[in-house]
């Protein structure tokens, strides 16, 4: 070993010899080495160089691989068509999948204006999450795992009602479903579950309309794009009216205000304008429901009818004929009004005509009365976005000439003139009606005033044929499979046992149909048996 100091007398001569000065470490002892040994050193120093280089330059690759595919993750795949499949950034499996649906489901709400109403904006934010899981988690093919999916699911035709769909999240959506198994998604959905039992059917039921219309009204507008044309829209509400109601409605006592303040938010959403569909993508969508319900298709081709000269005139010139059907309960009637509704892309509500009080269910009762409401006609188009929903009113045969009778108002409503200025007698305000399709229903026509069979088309409507209640009750099992994702199928004999009973109406079938269903489900079976009741050995004929 010698010193730094390159010109003493040892190193020198160490030169002379053929040796040389090496260093070991760095800034360590200098050794006086043979040439061949010093060379082998370097190399070795510079081969341990490149290797730490290499090393550190992997690290470095390796991180910014990961924040890649963190990246890529929360990027939506690519449809064949070009589009964008946003629920593919959901992270499934992981305990991201909450966040990420969270994130998606504010981005697509943040589309269009926030609901008026604070809480209702809340839950619709909060539902859609659920919702988004639940399709992401639980549809099969990539085709329905989609927006489309969660936009339509409230509005299913496998749900008879709001309520059901409530009760049916809450039992089964939530207690066994993969979509809520991560810790932090299983701890919010226990508290999802908690505000859900919490609701009354009646609260369930607005809110859920409401989640409904602001989904599709958001999904409508596609990310990252210019919102979509739309056919036309057409002024329901003043605005200089909407204010003037709301200043009556705030002077009034609280125990009559009836929810109207909130009623007038949400007339006042768009200021006032509703949408008019476009009736030429409703005739086909009507032509495959008519493969269904063959007892239906004589109303169904009236109506396509009435849809193909909408299409071709102005969208304020939009019309549809009033339309009765007779028949017996449960043999289809209000399932067309429903079909008619998703066909057009609107919503829908359902009245009894008889009863004392009918006449203040469609105008609504005035503010100085104890327990007044706005009517169901101003509801109706408050609360959706069409200018055209689909009203039924049941049992017209039984309408009765009482104190508030409903036959001026459905008089007005039915004429043009009249209609665009009807009046809401709980905010003394008027609006304009006259494009909502009603669809009426009857036991017979007797009883049915003549004043309202001359402004409306009337239909018999069989009943169903044995080979078409077997069909809706294999949908009916059909759909469940789609919800459930249970392989359960129905048993053969007791099927076509069950399509026989002509004298079951199909309200009273499809839920047979579900009760062998969930029965099957429950006792972990593939095969659900149909229970039939005992003949009853006449025919039902009332609703």
């Amino acid at each position: 070993m010698v010193t730094r100091n390159n010109n003493t007398p040892a190193v020198l001569a160490g030169y002379q010899q053929g040796y040389t000065l090496a260093e070991i470490t760095y800034n360590g002892p200098l050794l006086l080495l043979p040439e061949a040994v010093s060379k082998a050193l370097v190399e070795d120093q510079k081969a341990a160089e490149l290797a730490e280089e290499e090393k550190i330059r992997a690290e470095e690759a390796g991180k910014t691989a990961t924040k890649l595919a963190d990246i890529v993750a929360c990027v939506p795949a690519q449809n064949a068509d070009g589009t964008f499949n946003e629920l593919s950034r959901i992270r499934v499996n992981t305990n991201f999948d909450l966040t990420d649906a969270q994130d998606l489901a504010i981005e697509i709400t943040k589309r269009v204006p926030p609901l008026k109403n604070t809480a209702s904006h809340h839950f619709s934010q909060t539902f859609l999450v659920a919702v988004i899981l639940d399709v992401v988690y639980n549809k099969d093919k990539d085709s329905e795992r989609s927006l489309k999916s969660v936009a339509e699911f409230i509005d299913h035709p496998g749900w008879d009602n709001k309520k059901q769909l409530i009760h049916w999240f809450i039992n089964y959506k939530i207690n066994d479903n993969r979509a809520f198994q991560q810790p932090q998604a299983a701890e919010w959905a226990a508290d999802l579950r908690r505000k859900l039992e919490s609701l009354s059917d009646d609260v369930a039921e607005v809110l859920l309309m409401r989640c409904s219309n602001h989904w599709k009204s958001a999904l409508s507008c596609k990310a990252g794009k210019k919102k979509s044309k739309v056919r036309a829209s057409i002024r329901i509400f003043d605005q200089a009216a909407i204010s003037k109601a709301r200043a009556a409605v705030l002077n009034a006592p609280a125990d009559r205000r009836g929810g109207g303040e909130q009623m007038l938010d949400e007339a006042e959403i768009d200021e006032g304008f509703r949408l008019v569909p476009n009736p030429s993508k409703a005739i086909p969508r009507l032509e495959a429901f008519k493969a269904q319900f063959e007892n239906l298709v004589d109303p169904i081709s009236r109506l396509q009818m009435d849809l193909t000269l909408a299409a071709a005139m102005p969208p304020e010139e939009f019309r549809v004929t009033p339309i009765l059907l007779l028949g017996d309960s449960g043999i289809g009637k209000t399932y067309l009004a429903m079909a008619l509704a998703d066909a057009l892309g609107v919503h829908s509500d359902k009245i009894t005509a008889g009863g004392t009080q009918g006449g203040f269910v469609l105008t609504g009762s005035h503010l100085s009365w104890t327990g007044a409401r706005p009517g169901t006609i101003f509801t109706l188009l408050a609360e959706g976005k069409s200018a055209t929903p689909v009203l039924v009113i049941d049992e017209v045969d039984k309408i009765e000439d009482g104190r508030f009778p409903v036959l001026p108002v459905l008089l007005d409503l039915f004429e043009t003139k009249t209609a665009r200025s009807f009046k809401d007698e709980f905010f003394e305000m008027q609006i304009d009606a006259s494009r909502i399709i009603f669809v009426l229903t009857a036991n017979s026509l007797e009883g049915v005033p003549a004043p309202l069979l001359s402004r409306v088309e009337v239909f018999d409507v069989p009943r169903p044929e044995p080979e078409q209640r077997l069909r809706i009750m294999k949908h009916e099992a059909d759909q469940l499979r789609k919800m459930t994702k249970k392989k359960i199928t129905l048993d053969k004999s007791s099927s076509e046992a069950l399509a026989e009973r002509v004298d079951i109406d199909l309200r009273k079938t499809t839920r047979l149909v579900r009760e062998a269903f969930t029965l099957a489900m429950r006792a972990g079976e593939d095969v659900a048996t149909l229970l039939l009741p005992k003949p009853t050995g006449r025919l039902r004929i009332g609703f």
